[in-house]
């Protein structure tokens, strides 16, 4: 049981950190086989667990072996017998996880059915000096049982302690049930893959440029220049001196200066190669300019989704920059720290991103244009073990993309 128990700590190590599709678990414990008087509970009990780990109810297979101590029946004056010297049994079951408001801990209920085989099984009714005994026999059975887990911080490692009753399906004795309880260690294994990204079918009707679903001015002629909107640009007028302001960052910040060059919106991209000007400094850019990702500070409170005061006036600025330039699509994902378990994490992930795409719409983006996903705590971008780390986990991403080789009809 050592070397099993050490060899499971072992592979967790090749594990760490990462989010996995199957948990394997050990376990040991004792079991109760006599319980018509009083519950004995002097029967060891070893077995090992596969569970797939997905939303809602979790399947699970169960394989135990019960080392049977007293395995022996009272005969009346005829002494007594062996009635079984071990227990092996196989189930099926489902495993339903609850949210919990104390950290790293969760409980759990399960259910399911099995096969439970007896070695050395014996007819006892075939005793004639003992005609009320029935059967120790191998037997169907269902059972349920309950647990509480413990997440290990910063990684998928589960200790688990659970109890179980155990009813056989069939059997002659009345009291033909067992008591169970174990606790074990649960190993994460296996990849979650990935969903297939979605294919955008994209149509330029009149080939300026902008999508059909963003152009607000349909059939315009071919080799009009037209902005954002799908509109045509005004004539141009005589130029006027401008005062030049510094780049400020959605949160107020100054931007930083990034090259020595001509760099008016300081996105690191020269102005006479910078097909995006204006981008805020927020923004991790390409080689043209135009905004790809960005990290936006937006603060949660902890198990909370609703936008907070303070970053209100954040949503509303990156609102009015999607206003300005229509020509992007936007995929905003959202994060949390580990606190709670993987499945709890991701519901809060998902609602903190359509917390922020409902405001855009609010302040009047197109909600074609946007697209939610929720990451849970897969993604930390800081250490989980202080406050300070724990809040910069609390965030919302954000992902533009543009169109890519539009032509008059669209393309898939």
């Amino acid at each position: 049981m050592k070397k099993l128990l050490l060899c499971s700590l072992l592979a967790s190590s090749l594990v760490y950190g990462e989010q996995r599709a199957w948990e394997f678990g050990v376990n040991g414990g004792m079991t109760s086989i006599e319980n018509e008087d009083s519950i004995n509970l002097d029967n060891g009990t070893f077995g090992f667990t596969i569970q797939k780990n997905r939303e809602g109810l979790k399947p699970r297979f169960d394989f135990e072996y019960v080392s049977i101590k007293n395995d022996t029946v009272k005969l009346g004056n005829a002494g007594t017998i062996d009635e079984a010297t071990s227990l092996i049994k196989g189930s099926i079951n489902g495993v339903y996880e609850f949210q919990s408001t104390v950290s790293n801990f969760y409980p759990y209920i399960l259910a399911g059915i099995g096969y439970e085989n007896v070695s050395d099984e014996r007819d006892l009714k075939k005793l004639t000096f003992s005609p009320k005994d029935g059967n120790f026999e191998s037997h169907p059975f269902m059972q349920g049982g309950l647990g509480i887990a413990y997440k290990i911080p910063n990684n998928n490692i589960v200790l688990r302690a659970e109890a179980k009753l155990l009813q056989i399906i069939g059997g002659d004795k009345e009291e033909n049930n067992e008591i169970i309880t174990v606790v074990g260690i649960g190993i994460p294994f296996g990849a979650i893959p990935k969903p297939p990204a979605p294919k955008l079918i994209i149509k330029d009707s009149d080939g300026d440029g902008v999508m059909d679903e963003l152009d607000k001015c349909p059939g315009t002629p071919k080799g009009v220049a037209v902005d954002g909107s799908g509109c045509p640009l005004p004539e141009p007028k005589a130029p006027q001196i401008i005062k030049e302001t510094i780049p400020m960052s959605f949160d107020n910040n100054e931007c930083p200066v990034k090259i020595d060059g001509p760099d008016r919106d300081r996105d690191g991209v020269e102005d006479d190669v910078d097909q995006c000007p204006n981008t805020p400094c927020d923004f991790t850019v390409d080689s043209k300019g135009c905004p790809v990702k960005a990290n936006l500070r937006i603060h949660f409170e902890t198990d909370k989704a609703r936008i907070t005061e303070q970053s209100r006036q954040l949503v509303e600025r990156f609102a009015d920059f999607l206003v300005t330039n229509r020509g992007s699509l936007v995929h905003i994902v959202g994060h949390t720290d580990w606190r709670a378990s993987d499945n709890y994490n991701m519901i809060l992930s998902k609602k903190r991103s359509k917390s922020v795409r409902d405001a855009l719409i609010e302040l009047g983006v197109s909600s074609s244009r946007l697209s939610t996903e929720g990451k849970g705590e897969s993604e930390p971008m800081a250490t989980n073990k202080t406050e300070e780390g724990m809040a910069l986990n609390r965030r919302i991403e954000v992902k533009l993309s543009y169109p890519q080789e539009i032509d008059k009809g669209g393309v898939k």
